[in-house]
């Protein structure tokens, strides 16, 4: 049997998973990571976002800034890919930006070969498995997707939620009068 300990080094391999696979600039629940959170509440500990922005180390900290350039790298060429923008309203070369898609996604990859150790994204205080604050908001706002601490569509379906939505008290809106 696993300690917590060993549970929460598994959790923050799964995140390092997670946060270098082709999807990371997606806002998008990660199934394997919510699944391991789930069970992990499951067992009583409260999974929750911490509010330090300095207990990454240096060595974490070098990992997160190259995840946070492919990641942003990502985000704007799939911007761009969607939804065919130029700043100057000339044609653009697709190829390009699909290049830059590949290049981040060979690049997450790497990342994730070149630091097998990972990063220690979540760390155990009493009951509680906190998520570290990165200091980088499109990265915070990616890792709280994936590890499901953000709603997005895959998590909007899980039993928790759907039983949290049932028993919500909703306010009349007063615009449908």
């Amino acid at each position: 049997m696993e300690t917590i300990n060993q549970k929460v080094d598994h959790l923050n391999k799964l995140t390092m998973i997670a946060m270098t696979s082709k999807d990371a600039y997606m806002f998008r629940a990660n199934q394997e990571v919510c699944e391991f959170i789930n069970s992990l509440k499951g067992e009583g500990y409260h999974i929750c976002e911490g509010d330090e922005l300095d207990i990454y180390t240096d060595y974490e900290m070098h990992v997160i800034d190259r995840l946070t350039a492919l990641i942003s790298q990502s985000m704007s060429a799939d911007e761009v890919i969607r939804y065919g923008m130029a700043d100057d309203g000339e044609e653009l070369e697709l190829d390009q930006f699909y290049s830059y898609m590949s290049d981040s996604e060979i690049g997450l990859l790497e990342c994730r070969v070149k630091n097998p150790e990972g990063v220690r994204f979540f760390y155990l205080d009493g009951d509680d498995i906190t998520l570290k604050k990165a200091p980088y908001f499109h990265f915070q706002d990616c890792i709280m997707y994936k590890v499901g601490l953000y709603p997005s569509e895959p998590a909007l379906k899980t039993k928790e939620y759907l039983e949290m939505a049932a028993n919500a008290v909703w306010e009349k809106n007063p615009l449908d009068d």
